[in-house]
């Protein structure tokens, strides 16, 4: 994706050839509106509102549909030589978050190259994801500034000229983004007809890029923004996503959301993205019974004023485990780390809680338990290749971090058996890495009989890990650093991590 900083000079090339406002202009005592249009351009509408745009000296942007652009280049290259702004819309106007990393990138990048040819220049552009369906990924994919709105006539909805105009009106205020369609014709008529009514009380209508700039504002590659309203800056206060806790009882497992206090929780059940019209509006905790994927988000705006995405698979035990029985004093943390789809079973009814845990599956349960948070790059490792796709991310994310290491001679060796010390080295690292501070910790490690046997330099972490009561010793003054860690020790491990991470 071609970088945002080509499109800022781009832009102030179009300022000199239109006569707009110098870039070194106040903004004092002007009352400035972002016009922006999604969906076009129109064969039918377009014209008429760039025509009745130049008769009003005013500016807009445009959100632009590459397959309609490619449709009607001429009026792509108008817009723009007439000093308006172009940006994108996607190609075909998917939900973005339901798409692959590759199908995002391939969405913007077609779209760019029609949009280069259509105008002649060759940059990047500003986007606007389709129904306002984004999350980091898409924002990390566009690596250009997003942009959203504060105004919506709902004009789509309506197709009704008065009402829209009526909306727009009530709507306005200083530093606002209204959004419109010009592929209703309704919509266009309400726009000029609001332009020359709050023209008549001082206000100015711009495009995006004049707006922040005059207000101060440096836009960001990979950033969201909702406004650019006077004293601030032009985006929403960052949102929580949604919390999951989890609870045994009778029925299966008792699920507890908790969100951001300036929005509401919604939530699905059956694996489906959170939406307006399929996501049930959290009200208090619910019992689910066998595997349920539970989606969740924050919301304050369902226009793009809301969180991440929480995503968990919540198994209701039962009788899940073959292998795993009441009484196994591993069972209820198994239990917990299954459930929290932190640590899977090895096959369908079988955990294993005797076999040795690889380091591809500690690094996969500390990333799970971490929220999966997204990854790039590729492992720098001579034998990366024998991580499978199924913990690649994981082992990328824990090495990234400094929670997993190399060896001496360079190599991951994530299919080896994980020791009892570097388990617990890896679970203080995470802790680290949430916040925890390590540093006035008391040394327990020297009281085990076989501590002369760690590495020196695991010491630090794994004393750590012993003060803390993750790794606990076996008996006898022993605590077998060396000895390899179980499927089973490492779920009561991680469950105890999990209850000192910060």
């Amino acid at each position: 994706m071609k970088k945002f900083r080509k499109l800022a000079a781009a832009f102030l090339a179009v300022l000199m050839l239109v006569g707009a406002l110098p870039v070194s202009a106040s903004a004092d005592g002007d009352k400035l509106i972002a016009l922006t249009f999604d969906d076009g351009p129109s064969s039918s509408n377009t014209a008429r509102l760039l025509d009745g745009l130049k008769a009003r000296g005013a500016h807009c942007t445009f959100f632009l549909v590459g397959q309609m652009a490619e449709r009607s280049p001429g009026l792509v290259k108008r817009a723009w030589q007439e000093g308006h702004e172009i940006a994108s819309h996607t190609y075909d106007h998917p939900a973005m978050t339901t798409k692959t990393d590759a199908q995002i990138r391939q969405e913007l990048q077609k779209t760019d190259a029609i949009l280069d040819k259509a105008i002649g220049q060759d940059f990047g552009y500003m986007l606007r994801p389709p129904y306002g369906d984004y999350n980091q990924r898409v924002l990390k994919a566009a690596n250009t500034p997003c942009f959203f709105w504060s105004m919506d006539t709902y004009d789509w909805k309506s197709q009704n000229a008065d009402s829209v105009y009526r909306e727009f009106i009530k709507q306005a205020r200083d530093g606002s983004i209204a959004l419109l369609h010009d592929t209703h014709s309704t919509s266009v008529t309400a726009a000029l007809r609001a332009i020359d009514t709050l023209q008549a009380q001082g206000y100015k209508f711009v495009t995006l890029s004049e707006m922040f700039m005059r207000r101060g504002i440096s836009l960001e590659n990979g950033k969201i923004y909702f406004n650019a309203y006077p004293g601030k800056n032009g985006t929403a206060a960052g949102i929580a996503k949604p919390a999951v806790s989890l609870e045994k009882d009778e029925s299966g497992m008792r699920v507890t959301l908790s969100g951001d206090a300036r929005g509401s929780v919604y939530y699905t059940l059956d694996g489906s993205l959170p939406t307006p019209t399929n996501a049930k509006k959290y009200t208090g905790p619910f019992t689910v019974s066998g595997n349920t994927v539970i989606r969740a988000v924050s919301v304050v705006k369902w226009n793009g004023i809301r969180s991440d995405e929480t995503s968990m698979t919540v198994t209701a035990r039962g009788n899940l485990f073959a292998d795993v029985k009441p009484g196994d004093w591993f069972y209820n943390d198994v239990d917990r780390v299954a459930a929290e789809g932190i640590l899977n079973g090895t096959a369908k009814n079988v955990f294993s809680p005797n076999v040795g845990l690889t380091r591809a599956m500690l690094a996969t349960a500390l990333y799970r338990a971490a929220g999966q948070p997204e990854v790039s790059g590729e492992l720098d490792f001579p034998d990366a290749s024998a991580a499978g796709s199924w913990c690649r991310d994981a082992l990328l994310w824990a090495c990234e971090n400094g929670i997993m290491r190399g060896y001496e001679d360079g190599a991951l060796r994530p299919g080896r058996s994980i020791s009892r010390a570097e388990l617990g080295c890896m679970m203080t690292r995470y802790l680290v890495l949430s916040g925890k501070d390590i540093s006035e910790l008391e040394d327990v490690l020297s009281g085990f009989s076989d501590a002369g046997a760690v590495n020196e330099s695991m010491r630090t972490e794994l004393n750590a890990a012993c003060a803390l009561g993750i790794v606990k010793g076996v008996g006898g003054g022993l605590l077998l650093p060396d000895s390899g860690a179980t499927r089973a020790q490492a779920a009561v491990m991680i469950c105890r991590m999990l209850d000192i991470a910060v």
